[in-house]
């Protein structure tokens, strides 16, 4: 081409730069579009407009625009841009096929009315119905002063649209939406409704119906993590979100449009792009596999239109970061949740207080790199996300593209999670998560992590061979400097399978040393191999911050596991959660978090030891649906809490005085490692007694045991106060009522049995003023005096019964047992890791101030008072029902009758 002919310039550009399509919008429709009056909020660029199923001859494709132009919030002409060098004739169809798609969504009226057609040399304005252009303007023409150019801005200007005065019933491409924020209990309720939906319209299993509904939640979260990151979307105060209809992909909206060119187009046209897209990335290998080659999202579309519907409305992508966890927990029940495998999801708040006890580091010169080796859902590998990326934020020494960097590196190199579950899979869940919180799970990884050789199977695919080939290169090669985790407790791995048994024969835990031999050991705990396993996978100094059942730390059983502990790593923290922190997954399983640091050569010395006993952690998240306002109250309170803890174990690792109340001696643990038995001690506040001018006596200087002691039962029978009172079963078939201590201190009847039906070998007979303690249940509050009416019940050997000694009332010790101090004493002196048992032995030797004469009257008269206007209520309410039942015949013989003869058994 002549140099002179390129050397030609119009009011936006030389010719010359015009090459590309690219240059063509750049240099030339940009400005065109400006000079035509439009704003940037009213031009609608390719990435944000929908893809539509239009005609291209007899082929049928789906299509988008480059741009779109909006007046009054409704799409009236759009534009495609070509490359200098093409035709514009070819590519008419479908710029006209998709203005008629977007005027079909309309009940009234065809508010698109052009399409503008150019490659810059050649500009051609169309009618949205016509074949044939209605103005045509060359390069030239673009000088400000032709006549085509003048008439360009008469017909194609803003004012011209708004002059005509479109409007129509609302549409898609017209409304604007409203995503709004909604709590856990509406998410969980609306969630709830859609896979019930789903299960019941579908015929599916139960868990068959779960993974088709998180697809459809994948969608739901993609939309929204869109929505969010939309210039043209408007934040309110409350979070609530507006945008223009147009840009929202999951609505019923979208589906209705969609219809005429698919018949189920959230199915085939979303996830099967998000399948094609996601494929791509497995195969460039910058993601891991999410769904299988080909997958569809198999529901009818009047199934999912439905699911839509229920949660278009909702903002899902501003929810709790562990909202797979949320959502996977809700839905699944017990065995499919892993329970039977002691694979409990962890509260947030717990999770919070770990990764602040991990204290991952982020810095120009290192950044940690973590692993959670039972990864779940992905809960530690968010939290570790978004506790190094607020580090990298809010460091202002580094510049805007050093923080790029390393939140890129963090997001792709240094979170590692490894799920070994199948059905369902955990790792493609916590995939999900990563992806949409900007990892994509690169580093998520589906086997078995306790196989230390990571071996592979002939049958396993080529793409999971390189998944566990990669793994084990990095494991290897390089190791981690964080675990945070939290391992499943229950789950056992024996010998009686050949894998298992290769698995344990890898672990130094799965030997016992028996003289001068090894033995193996038939079963160990997977929550005890991944500490073993954790020790491989880090790094000399590397850090184990893991949830570990209180059993491991404390129980008789376990001596050889802590030993093993205290061989290879140094303890730095042990944090006790409350026994209820683990409710929402409906486990009884008293817990706590550890903080190990790997051992840089075998001689290196344990330090003091952090310690510290929550209270809030973890009850803040319940297992009934329902919020009540405590749920709020409880939240603030484990936020609180984890602040201090944080705080203080700062001020433990930097050597402060703050942490010193708070810190036990290195040889506090060569025993049980537990908080409770290393931490604080029962009779701390004897001395503060004495000081006071307090009399201090033990339990065992004001009662005597009657029944139920161990140094009575040693001495056998005789030496029981009332011998006469002892029932044996085997050589009794009496009927006995049973007596029953409840937490509030109030003694009750239980079942009535037959004598020799007890698995008891000996009984006791309660008398009025005993004052009866339960062996299992008195650190709850469960001691009470028994009153006249239930004297005669018998107590089985799981309570102490006993007798004032001289001059110390029953009500005086019953009160003075139930106290906040004395429950808390025993409590630290019982034994066992799992139910707390106080016998004799232990409450006898607790001790308590003994209150002068006139608080002791005062205090017992208060409980007789009490006890009288008991009686009399009760007396009140018999007499109520006596006068109602004479006066309405109401109670009758034949009533009784009626009901002794047809009473269905207790």
């Amino acid at each position: 081409m002549p140099s002179s002919f390129n050397s030609q310039r119009n009011m936006f550009c030389d010719r010359a730069v015009l090459g590309n399509e690219a240059s063509v919008e750049t240099f030339f429709v940009n400005r065109l579009l400006e000079e035509l009056g439009y704003r940037d909020g009213q031009i609608k660029t390719k990435e944000s407009l929908t893809k539509l199923m239009v005609s291209e001859g007899r082929q049928r494709k789906m299509y988008r625009p480059d741009y779109a132009l909006e007046v009054d919030n409704t799409i009236r002409w759009v534009v495609e841009a070509k490359a200098r060098d093409e035709s514009l004739l070819p590519f008419v169809g479908q710029a006209a096929s998709y203005c008629h798609k977007i005027n079909a969504s309309h009940r009234d009226g065809n508010p698109v009315t052009h399409f503008i057609m150019t490659n810059g040399d050649q500009t051609e304005v169309y009618e949205w119905d016509r074949q044939d252009p209605i103005l045509s303007l060359s390069f030239k023409d673009f000088d400000g002063v032709s006549e085509k150019w003048v008439k360009l801005k008469e017909i194609m200007s803003p004012d011209a649209f708004a002059s005509k005065g479109w409007s129509s019933q609302p549409s898609l491409f017209e409304t604007s939406m409203t995503i709004r924020p909604a709590s856990i209990s509406e998410i969980n309720a609306a969630f709830a409704w859609c896979h019930k939906f789903i299960y019941r319209r579908e015929n599916y299993s139960y868990s068959a119906a779960f993974m088709e509904f998180v697809k459809v939640v994948f969608l739901k979260l993609l939309s929204d993590k869109a929505i969010h990151a939309n210039p043209e979307a408007s934040v309110s105060e409350d979070g609530t979100l507006q945008i223009p209809a147009n840009e929202v992909k999951f609505s019923t909206a979208w589906i209705e449009r969609m219809e005429r060119e698919s018949p189920n187009p959230v199915a085939d046209v979303q996830f099967g792009n998000l399948v094609r897209d996601l494929e791509e990335e497995i195969r460039k290998r910058n993601k891991k596999r999410i769904f299988n080659p080909g997958e569809i999202l198999d529901l009818s579309p009047e199934t999912i239109k439905g699911v839509v519907a229920k949660l278009q409305d909702l903002d899902l992508y501003s929810m709790d970061s562990d909202l797979n966890g949320r959502l996977f927990e809700t839905f699944l029940n017990a065995t499919l949740r892993g329970k039977d495998l002691g694979q409990f999801f962890t509260p947030r708040s717990v999770v919070k207080l770990a990764t602040r006890l991990a204290d991952l580091q982020v810095r120009r010169d290192h950044v940690d790199t973590m692993i959670d080796a039972c990864c779940g859902t992905g809960g530690f590998l968010i939290e570790s996300l978004s506790d190094m990326w607020a580090k990298v934020d809010g460091n202002k020494s580094l510049s805007a593209a050093e923080k790029g960097k390393l939140r890129e590196d963090i997001a792709t190199q240094r979170i590692f999670g490894i799920d070994v579950a199948k059905e369902p899979a955990l790792a493609r869940i916590a995939r999900i998560n990563m992806y949409l919180h900007g990892d994509g799970g690169s580093r998520v990884y589906q086997l078995d992590a306790l196989d230390k050789r990571v071996r592979s199977h002939p049958t396993e695919t080529r793409e999971v061979r390189d998944e566990k080939d990669e793994f084990k290169y990095v494991a290897e090669t390089s190791g981690f400097d964080v675990a945070l985790t939290n391992p499943p407790f229950a789950k056992e791995y024996a010998r009686k399978t050949d894998v298992e048994r290769q698995i344990l024969d890898q672990y130094e835990l799965a030997f016992q040393d028996s003289g001068r031999t090894r033995k193996p050991v038939s079963s160990l705990k997977s929550s005890m191999m991944f500490i073993e396993r954790y020790h491989d996978l880090l790094r000399p100094g590397g850090r184990l911050v893991t949830v570990i059942d209180d059993s491991i730390l404390g129980g008789d059983r376990e001596k050889r596991i802590r030993s093993y502990v205290r061989d290879k790593f140094i303890v730095k923290a042990v944090v006790s959660l409350p026994g209820d922190a683990f409710q929402r997954s409906q486990a009884r399983v008293k817990t706590s978090i550890v903080v190990l640091q790997k051992k840089h050569h075998p001689e290196e010395e344990q330090t003091p030891v952090f310690m510290y006993y929550c209270t809030r952690v973890g009850i803040d998240e319940v297992a009934r649906q329902r919020v009540l306002p405590i749920d709020e109250e409880n939240r603030k309170a484990a936020e609180a809490e984890i602040e201090k803890v944080g705080s203080l174990y700062k001020a433990f690792l930097d050597g402060r005085a703050d942490a010193d109340d708070w810190t036990v001696a290195a040889d506090a643990i060569n025993g049980r490692m537990d908080v409770k038995a290393c931490l604080p001690s029962p009779g701390r506040n004897v001395e503060k007694w004495q000081d006071a001018g307090h009399k201090v006596l033990s339990v065992g200087e004001m009662l005597r045991p009657a029944f139920g002691a161990v140094e009575i039962s040693a001495d056998g029978l005789q030496s029981i106060d009332r011998a006469s009172d002892i029932v044996v079963p085997a050589e009794n078939d009496d009927l006995v009522t049973l007596l029953r201590v409840r937490y509030d201190g109030v003694a009750e009847s239980g079942e009535t049995i037959v004598a020799s039906d007890s698995t008891y070998d000996v009984l006791y007979k309660v008398k009025a003023g005993d004052v009866v303690i339960s062996h299992i249940n008195a650190v709850h509050g469960a001691v009470a005096v028994i009153p006249v009416e239930l004297e005669g019940m018998v107590a089985t050997k799981e309570y102490t019964v006993c007798r004032p000694r001289e001059g110390y009332h029953p009500f005086l010790i019953w009160q003075m047992l139930r106290t906040p101090e004395a429950r808390a004493d025993l409590l630290l002196a019982s034994t066992g890791m799992g139910r707390t048992r106080v016998d004799w032995g232990i409450v006898s030797q607790l001790q308590l101030p003994v209150p002068s004469v006139e608080v002791s009257e005062a205090a017992v008269k208060a409980v007789e008072d009490a006890r009288s206007l008991e009686r009399k209520a009760q007396a009140l309410y018999e007499t109520a029902a006596r006068t109602l039942g004479a006066s309405l015949n109401l109670d009758n013989a034949e009533a009784r009758a009626l009901l002794a003869a047809f009473k269905p058994p207790r």
